[in-house]
């Protein structure tokens, strides 16, 4: 699995060095500043991207973490590039995946992952998130897969409807 981030704040940095320490591999992040991606990147020892199409190029699960408001618009961004094939993720607890608008003729399948957890500092948080609950809900087709990817990192996962 290749992960990259949208979005360098608390959520993005804490997973992005979860995953990192636990020998998942993060491609980079792109956010709304160079600086902020920047930061990001060189906490997680992967990339910083100036280019959302060579991000999402370079990997093949996009995770979302930016706030609520900004994911239709970034949906709007990806889904006018190539993602045939690819898993596309937001972490908004308050949001389903359905806000991926005809994902399905894509080719990509989205899905909301959203950790319940209190995301408090973006340099500490990532050490404890093995005590994080995941809710899951989304494609069928990868549903299963992602639960399990958690899980493995120690993780319960609830998936949802």
């Amino acid at each position: 699995m290749n992960i990259g981030f949208i979005g360098a704040g608390k959520v993005g940095f804490s997973l992005g060095k979860y995953f990192s320490v636990n020998n998942i591999n993060v491609t980079g992040y792109y956010s709304r500043t160079f600086q902020a991606a920047l930061e990001a990147s060189r906490f997680t020892d992967s990339k910083a991207y100036k280019n959302l199409e060579e991000l999402v190029q370079n990997s093949d699960t996009i995770f979302i973490t930016t706030p609520d408001d900004s994911i239709s618009d970034l949906w709007r961004d990806i889904s006018c590039l190539q993602i045939k094939g690819k898993i596309i993720c937001h972490t908004s607890g308050s949001i389903s995946s359905k806000i991926f608008s005809n994902i399905n003729n894509s080719g990509a399948f989205g899905y909301s992952i959203h950790p319940m957890f209190p995301f408090s500092d973006k340099f500490n948080t990532h050490k404890n998130l093995k005590n994080a609950y995941f809710s899951i809900e989304g494609s069928e087709e990868y549903l299963g897969y992602l639960c399990s990817f958690f899980q493995s990192l120690g993780n319960k996962v609830i998936s949802i409807d």
